[in-house]
């Protein structure tokens, strides 16, 4: 490099392509002050990845080299002197691809994942630009930037299919990229005491059938255990000799169209009634008295209520039906159409969940998908409700 003192600042820039897709390259000079013009240039200097190029002289600079990444720099020659070096980068054997949206293809509930759109090269090299898109799902989720939090869902279905975009900031096509959200719930919900619970199903696009129901009676300690009401049971109440005021279970309909409901009445109060909880303990035969017999027996106090369905037709593509449940504490029941209505008490629990099953046509409750239990304590009043998915069944 010539070792002739620099007397003023560069009133220029140098332009070209950042990329070129084969060995051969071109970067000019423009000039940034109107006060200097091509005229005014004496000389001018390049220098390529640091070494001075020979030859030539002018405001461009032409020529062929290896491939990969490189720096120009220049400066010019005018009656005020040499002035000071600008540099450009620029990459050669090189040309931007298709941008492509990056990420997992599933994430489980409640869980966080990055998103990240990357540009690639034909030299197999990559960049990340995701500060340049903006990101959004279009359900079950959020984004902070290219960050994408789950939510919790009241389905249980096994998964779901989510579209995930990135929309450049300048307009243009979006890219998209479609996620499985797992659902990872199988809960068990814990429910206040209570005098009644509904379960009310409901079907959008099922079998031309219809969805049958069962709902029965199971490990209870009582002279009903297995006795299930529903389609392909004989009763519509639990005690078949009982009444629509005394029935332990109580079914409103058969709903056989492709979209409907059904509903159940389990009358926990009743059956706690005529099935009292147990206070028994120990008997004290023993001299050396033993834990035993200063502990309740919980055993006659607990009891199951035994939730299934099963399709009566070949089922829709996913199976989808969803399940209401509602609990209240006193008042009276009312059936009013296909639901039961609670008249004088208050409800304190709420909640529609969303399941699916692939089962159908059967009227063996062994059959049915088993999609949830209700579990209840006589003495403590304390109920838990445990719901499963059942897709791949």
């Amino acid at each position: 490099m010539s070792q002739t003192i620099c007397t003023q600042s560069a009133k220029f820039a140098i332009v070209g392509e950042a990329l070129f897709p084969g060995t051969k390259f071109q970067v000019d000079i423009t000039f940034t002050d109107p006060s200097l013009t091509t005229g005014n240039v004496l000389a001018c200097e390049w220098f390529l990845d640091g070494v001075l190029v020979d030859g030539i002289n002018g405001l461009q600079l032409k020529g062929q080299g290896y491939c990969g990444d490189h720096i120009v720099a220049a400066r010019i020659l005018t009656t005020e002197g040499w002035s000071g070096l600008k540099t450009f980068a620029f990459a050669n054997c090189k040309s931007i691809l298709d941008p492509f949206l990056e990420g997992p293809a599933e994430v489980k509930e409640g869980n966080s994942v990055e998103f990240n759109v990357i540009r690639p090269f034909t030299d197999d090299t990559t960049f990340e630009v995701s500060s340049s898109y903006t990101f959004s799902a279009s359900e079950s989720g959020y984004f902070d930037r290219n960050i994408f939090q789950s939510e919790y869902s009241d389905s249980l279905v096994g998964s779901k299919t989510v579209e995930i975009q990135a929309q450049p900031h300048g307009g243009g096509t979006a890219l998209i990229r479609h996620i499985d959200i797992i659902n990872i719930d199988q809960p068990v919900i814990p429910i206040a005491d209570f005098d009644y619970m509904t379960v009310r199903y409901l079907w959008q696009d099922g079998a031309s059938g219809g969805l049958d129901v069962a709902v029965g009676l199971e490990n209870t300690n009582s002279d009903f255990n297995n006795q299930y009401l529903g389609y392909g049971n004989p009763s519509m109440i639990i005690p078949s000799h009982g009444t629509e005021k005394n029935a332990y279970l109580w079914w409103t309909n058969d709903g056989v169209k492709t979209r409907g409901e059904e509903s159940v009445l389990i009358n926990l109060k009743q059956f706690t009634q005529d099935y009292a909880a147990s206070n028994i303990k120990g008997d004290f035969n023993h001299i050396d008295f033993s834990a035993n017999d200063f502990f309740v027996d919980d055993a006659n106090n607990i009891g199951e209520v035994g939730l299934y369905a099963i399709w009566r037709g070949t089922p829709s593509q996913h199976g989808i039906f969803q399940l209401e449940i509602k609990a209240y504490k006193g008042g009276v029941m009312q059936k009013q159409g296909d639901q039961f209505i609670n008249q004088g008490g208050t409800e304190i629990y709420q909640k529609i969940f969303t399941l699916s099953t692939k089962k159908e046509n059967s009227n063996l409750i062994a059959d049915y998908y088993r999609f949830g239990k209700l579990r209840f304590n006589k003495s403590t009043k304390k109920s838990t409700l445990s719901l499963y998915d059942g897709s791949n069944n």
